[in-house]
């Protein structure tokens, strides 16, 4: 099936579930001003995963991760323009040096604007501008520096690929291409701009697909191992997983001695605090300089293996809650750890499941269409369907999903397979009975719930599902890997203040 909201986890869909798992605001400029449109796995939603020196980053692009060496933009800055509204030339100034190319104020400032309108459109919080300003520039080093690596490797993007990527957008959002320009002039945004922008998309997913994802191979031996760990036996347990959170004390490449001691007392006082029962996730948020400091600190669980070796090294033998006896150093400055959480997660493979046949209508939400306005628009499409206006007319007619042109229909569906608010909002559901409008990452949906049954997990789909899972998890390792080697390769020089 080609619908959005579809996350199968045997695919390569940007719109999967796991290990994604919560949900992130899409930064490529296609997703935030179509609302959920991709041509690919969504390259910008994951490229802030990389650092400088270690971890990858979280923050409110990524998957969870961090990154202790991210620089935090302070002092004040301009707040978002209008739509569409010009820059003076007076912000219009260098702030980052990559490589041979380089960032301006006005880039970073317009990009923020981005994010900060589509965090509206969906009704999300908006981090501090600050922290949001430091993570917006990190991540265009990383889409800097990946553009470098693509043009030095040859690949190319054509006027016909951006053309019938073009054509693609408008298609799945049910506009022709002169509607689509008018849409992009209305979120402040011109044709030639949304056309180089779409052109990196594509370009950088290129270089991922030939970097990374195109050398990662998955055995039979790591499928048996994989399926004789979720049945149970003798085989060893799952992996244990670490939620880790920090606290940096940021030291500048070139620091002095007097510098770095400093740092190390600043780093020791907050120690201090958190053993004596402090709350970590404030401290963190007051005194960071890594950019999960608005999350807390928090990396999110992930395996030892995916862990810097320093934080490893240090997190190994502790108990859930308890703080590090020491300040960790790694080239980034001194940390502070405390270890949340500690487990192996069960992801046992059923015999059976109750699967599920369903069908919805999708209004996507962006800088043209909010999520208020899709509710209320749905609400009045549901209140006609109740009283007798058949549901795939209706989907016909007015959803913006992939399914639109099969009346909605997603077909039966497994535990798993959808994006949570959507399945948990279906599972609610009696067959016949259509919900009240669902919000998800890719807008509002109404959701119908047509018949349940229990079926059967063949070993060739157990097998399906384990070769996915195991792969996903090697892809995201090697691609954090990868662009972890690309920072690390590259010469930034910052023309901002950083976080001390």
């Amino acid at each position: 099936m080609n619908n959005d909201i579809m996350a199968f986890q045997s695919t390569a869909f940007a719109t999967r579930v796991a290990p994604l798992g919560r949900l992130r605001v899409a930064t490529g400029v296609l997703v935030a001003l179509m609302a959920g449109t991709t041509l690919s796995p969504a390259v910008h939603a994951q490229q802030a995963q990389s650092a400088k020196k270690s971890a990858p980053v979280r923050g409110i692009f990524a998957n969870p991760g961090s990154s202790p060496s991210q620089p935090l933009l302070q002092g004040t800055l301009p707040e978002p323009t209008a739509p569409g509204a010009p820059r003076s030339q007076l912000v219009d100034e260098v702030v980052a040096v990559v490589n041979t190319d380089v960032i301006t104020r006005r880039e970073l400032l317009n990009r923020a604007d981005l994010v900060e309108r589509t965090f509206r459109a969906q009704n999300r919080p908006l981090p501090p501008r600050a922290d949001m300003l430091g993570e917006v520039l990190e991540q265009l080093i990383l889409e800097r520096v990946q553009a470098q690596t693509a043009k030095e490797s040859g690949i190319r993007v054509s006027d016909a690929d951006v053309d019938r990527a073009v054509e693609s957008v408008a298609q799945r959002n049910n506009l022709s291409v002169p509607q689509l320009k008018s849409k992009l002039k209305d979120a402040g945004m011109t044709y030639d701009k949304y056309r180089d922008d779409l052109r990196q998309e594509i370009l950088l997913a290129r270089l991922r697909e030939r970097e990374v994802d195109s050398k990662v191979q998955v055995y039979d031996g790591e499928i048996d191992n994989y399926l004789a760990q979720q049945g149970g036996g003798t085989a060893p347990a799952g992996e244990q997983q670490y939620n880790v959170a920090q606290i940096l004390v940021p030291v500048a490449e070139g620091a002095t001695d007097a510098e770095k001691a400093a740092a190390r007392s600043k780093a020791e006082a907050l120690l201090k605090q958190a053993q004596g029962g402090a709350d970590f996730a404030k401290l963190a948020r007051d005194n960071s300089g890594a950019p999960d400091a608005s999350q807390g600190g928090e990396l999110g669980l992930r395996p030892i293996g995916r862990l810097p070796a320093v934080f490893a090294n240090a997190v190994v033998d502790m108990k859930a809650g308890q703080v590090a006896s020491q300040v960790v150093e790694s080239p980034a400055g001194y940390h502070v750890i405390k270890l949340l959480e500690k487990r192996a997660p069960s992801t046992a493979i059923a015999a059976k499941v109750q699967q599920t046949q369903v069908r919805h209508i999708l209004i996507k939400t962006g800088p043209t269409m909010s999520a208020d306005d899709a509710r209320r628009q749905l609400v009045g499409l549901r209140d006609r369907i109740v009283h007798g206006y058949d549901f795939g007319d209706a989907a016909r007619r007015y959803s913006q999903d992939g399914s639109a042109g099969a009346g909605g229909e997603l077909g039966w569906v497994s535990p798993g397979q959808l994006v949570p608010e959507f399945e948990q909002a279906m599972n609610q559901l009696k067959p016949g009975d259509v919900s009240q409008p669902v919000q998800s990452q890719f807008g509002v949906h109404l959701i119908q719930v047509e018949g349940r049954r229990e079926a059967e997990v063949s070993g060739d789909r157990q097998r399906d599902y384990a070769r996915s899972v195991i792969r996903e998890q090697k892809v995201q390792a090697a691609y954090e890997d990868w662009l972890r080697e690309l920072r690390d390769s590259a010469h930034v020089e910052y023309r901002v203040n950083r976080q001390q």
